[in-house]
């Protein structure tokens, strides 16, 4: 089997990120024997992204002094306790996951995406006016639309945990980067009155991006 850790970062050893590839050869991946039973229970054509997506766990979680395993719950994955955590797969063996510890994180979205994947007709199911001149005014308008899908779908992930009353559409968020970062903006009432979301985009070699969101709690920010 061969592995690349595409990308490991952290704050403060309390929030970390991982991006991981893993090759072919599926049976060697070293998983957690539970886990291995969960994967083992699925279809086999669902290893590859199940597999992936565990491995950046186990990485991410290690960034953070944390060992696994992850189970599931439902159909969502089971961070060990105290940590809340996520994950998420693309085309090629590719899983990403975000976690962290801090006490004021109630929720976690991560989303890891191919650039090429999204065509410019899905421009109007996902974007929002603002959002559409922005990606027509790039030089790979679909980069960017894939961008844009990423962080959202990272964000309504995020922010599930908070049960909302209703289903969030992609419109409900509006994103934009400035000079500080990245900007998220939501519709009135998607967030409890003084929560907050924080987050951060990569692209990574190979064509993907991957966002990744904190919900936060009032509060000093995450440390």
């Amino acid at each position: 089997m061969s592995t690349a850790v595409l990308f490991t970062s952290s704050v403060r050893r309390r929030t970390a990120c991982a991006l991981i590839r893993i090759g072919t050869t599926l049976e060697a991946a070293p998983l957690h024997p539970d886990e291995a039973e969960l994967k083992y229970a699925l279809a086999p054509r669902r290893w590859g992204d199940f597999t992936a997506g565990r491995l950046a766990a186990a990485q991410a979680l290690s960034a953070i002094g944390v060992s696994g395993p992850v189970l599931r719950k439902g159909r969502r994955p089971l961070f060990p306790p105290g940590v809340k955590g996520a994950i998420s797969h693309s085309a090629g063996c590719v899983g990403a996951s975000l976690v962290s510890r801090c006490r004021e994180v109630v929720g976690v979205g991560v989303d890891v995406e191919r650039t090429d994947r999204l065509s410019r007709e899905a421009e109007g199911i996902v974007c929002t006016p603002w959002e559409r001149a922005w990606v027509a005014g790039a030089g790979r308008p679909q980069s960017r639309l894939s961008v844009l899908f990423s962080v959202k779908e990272a964000v309504y992930k995020a922010i599930s945990a908070l049960r909302m009353d209703r289903r969030p559409t992609f419109h409900d968020a509006e994103v934009r980067f400035d000079r500080t970062g990245l900007r998220i903006r939501l519709v009135p009432g998607l967030l409890p009155y003084g929560f907050r979301l924080t987050g951060e985009v990569r692209l990574v070699k190979g064509s993907y991006v991957v966002a990744s969101v904190l919900a936060l709690a009032p509060g000093p920010g995450p440390h």
